[in-house]
């Protein structure tokens, strides 16, 4: 059995809540799991999940009414909670970076593309010592980030403003940003979102093809499971602001035992199917954040609901301990349900 890699990112027990007027909404309810470097793991659920909310919190962009309730995140062994905004900003951008759902509203409409990439690579030049970097050296690596995500002419591009990119090119840009510094750890949240199959599929070769190039490790947040598919190595699928059921690519398509992992599942179209079925959706309606049930957050539209499920949240049981061979950090396959739990699969 391989040395187990020792892990780049440890989120242990966070929990994230919104005080609003109407009461604490629980975003994010205790969620656990570890990345290892040059590992890729995917985030999936439905909108209102909690998955945004945990990666804002992990970059330390978690601002009011949001505040963190429990629980720590380190990276590289430190708790990044404990860090102060002016500490957060100096690793933010460079050892960890984040792309954004919507690139327009993240690129600065009154900034040339070029003043934004290469103001990005000397701010953080300046925190790795050594005098910085020119703004000539700055620009040809801006450049060379341009030609790597896959847009040509990038010396006039440089000189041009968000407006004047398409969609696609504009989240080649947001890559493009989030990569220059050669972060380790990189969270992409919904970066495919409202973008043609084709465009899609050319920037998941793009980030796949830098993963293995430089070795970073990604999270990749996304309702999609096609694109889990594409470029994960480990999946945490998470339902009300909890992971219910997290293992390997493999033990998630191919031996999901969650209901709502099967639910996913069985609402995804299906390419290799000759014939055409109609998709089947889950029932029922998403949890209510603000008045959340003391079991299982699923159980409502659960088909398999026990009594126990709404009295008690189950805890993660391992299905299949899984081989660490190629050094993931997933912990093996396990869900969090008492259909497999070994003290309450049998209760009524």
């Amino acid at each position: 059995m391989a040395e187990a890699k020792k892990a780049l990112l440890e989120v242990k027990d966070l929990r994230v809540s919104f005080f609003t007027p109407a009461g604490e909404v629980k975003a994010v309810g205790g969620i656990s799991y570890s990345l290892n470097y040059g590992e890729v793991m995917g985030v999936v659920g439905e909108s209102g999940s909690g998955k945004s909310v945990e990666a804002y919190t992990v970059m330390g962009l978690l601002d009011p009414p949001g505040r963190v309730a429990g629980g720590s995140v380190e990276f590289e062994g430190k708790n990044l909670l404990s860090y102060s905004r002016k500490d957060m900003e100096k690793i933010r951008g460079h050892r960890m970076s984040m792309i954004f759902q919507n690139p327009m509203e993240s690129l600065n409409p009154v900034y040339t593309i070029g003043n934004q990439l290469i103001s990005v690579l000397r701010e953080h030049a300046k925190d790795k010592g050594g005098g910085g970097i020119s703004i000539k050296a700055a620009r040809e690596k801006a450049m060379e980030m341009l030609r790597l995500v896959g847009i040509t002419n990038p010396e006039r591009r440089l000189n041009q403003y968000p407006h004047e990119f398409s969609g696609g090119m504009r989240q080649r840009v947001m890559i493009a940003m989030g990569l220059i510094c050669e972060p380790q750890l990189l969270i992409a949240d919904e970066p495919t979102t409202a973008l043609d199959v084709t465009i899609q599929a050319q920037i998941l070769e793009l980030m796949k093809a830098i993963q293995r190039k430089t070795s970073m490790a990604i999270i990749f947040i996304t309702h999609n499971l096609a694109v889990i598919a594409e470029i994960c190595d480990t999946v945490a699928v998470m339902y009300g602001g909890r992971i219910v059921e997290q293992g390997a690519v493999e033990d998630i398509f191919y031996a999901p035992v969650h209901p709502y992992t099967k639910g996913l599942l069985r609402s995804m179209p299906r390419l290799d199917e000759e014939r055409t079925e109609r998709l089947i959706p889950i029932e029922g309606s998403p949890i209510n954040m603000l008045d959340p049930n003391p079991g299982c957050p699923f159980a409502p539209r659960c088909e398999f609901c026990m009594k126990i499920c709404v009295r008690r949240n189950p805890e993660k049981t391992v299905v299949n301990p899984g081989d660490d061979a190629k050094g993931f950090s997933s912990g093996g396959h396990r869900a969090a349900c008492w259909l497999v739990s070994k003290d309450g699969g049998n209760r009524p």
